[in-house]
Formats: C-alpha cells, structure tokens, sequence
C-alpha cells in the first residue's frame, strides 16, 4: 500500500510493537521484504524503533523523525493501529498530511480516521474470525483428529473505497 501511495519512493520509519512478539516480528518481516528490496525506499537511519505498541511513545519517535528528515521521511510503517492513528493525527497536526502512516488492526478509531479521510488506510484484523476458527476446531481436536497446524484468516486492506463494510 506504501509503495503504491508513494511509487516514487521515499524515506520510511517502522514503529515496532514489542520485540519479540510474533505480530512485531512478522510484521517486520513483511515491511522489510517488500521496501529494503525496492530500490527507492530507504529506511532513515535509527528509524526503527519499539514503541511497544503506545500511542505516546509512537509519536514522540514519530516527532523526532520528522524533526530530523523533514521532507526526507514519506512514510511511517506501525505494528498496529493504536501508533499509526495517534501518528497520523500528529503528522496532520503538524501539517504533513502527506506522511502516509499506516497500521494493523482496523479499530474502530483508526476506522473512522479512513472514513473521514484524515487517515488513508489501516489493515483489518479479523480478531471474531480467528476466534471462531479455533472454536470451530475443538470438536475435532477433542475427538484426536489432526487438524491443520496454521489456519489463515485474511487481514483486508481497508481504505475510503471499502471502509463502510468494516464501521458498523
């Protein structure tokens, strides 16, 4: 979403959930597979930081690297949505609408931000479906049948186009 909102490029920072944490570390992975092999994406130097997943120290980071890079820094990546929608509202706030920050989630604030267009996307986290895939499988765990190991339930890119669907 990054790379297609900005296809020229540009400088990013990642905002890291807790180290350690799967979702930190898979979300990691992610981001560094699609922009460190993009030639027109550079992460700024120390621009890498755990916020361990709080809205405050997110944009007190957020502050420091805009401070820094000014029109330098394009993009700010968060391991959820509680740093990307208290990033954005700062980077809007301090007149840099053009940052595009986003997160994982699909909160309803974050959501409300798409709808209002102060925020141009997050990523909905299905939480109710990945619930109810595990319920759904104690039957059959309880009977000794093997289930599958790793059971996918799609994270949906949320933007103005489909937000309604996801802000009920």
């Amino acid at each position: 979403f990054v790379a297609e909102k900005l296809p020229d490029g540009g400088g990013y920072g990642h905002l890291q959930g807790i180290i350690g944490n799967s979702a930190q570390i898979q979300r990691g992975e992610g981001i560094h597979n699609i922009l460190d092999n993009n030639e027109k994406w550079t992460l700024l130097d120390g621009c890498e930081q755990t916020a361990e997943w709080q809205a405050e120290k997110a944009v007190k980071f957020a502050e420091d690297w805009l401070a820094k890079y000014h029109d330098q820094l394009n993009a700010i990546i968060c391991d959820n949505d509680d740093m990307s929608s208290a990033v954005q509202a700062a980077m809007n706030a301090a007149g840099r609408s053009d940052i595009v920050c986003i997160g994982v989630d699909g909160n309803v604030g974050p959501l409300t931000m798409v709808k209002d267009g102060e925020l141009l996307a997050t990523v909905y986290q299905d939480g109710a479906g990945q619930v109810t895939s595990a319920i759904q499988l104690i039957p059959d765990i309880k009977a000794g049948k093997t289930v599958d190991k790793n059971i996918t339930i799609p994270f949906v890119l949320v933007t103005s186009e489909n937000v309604g669907q996801y802000l009920q």
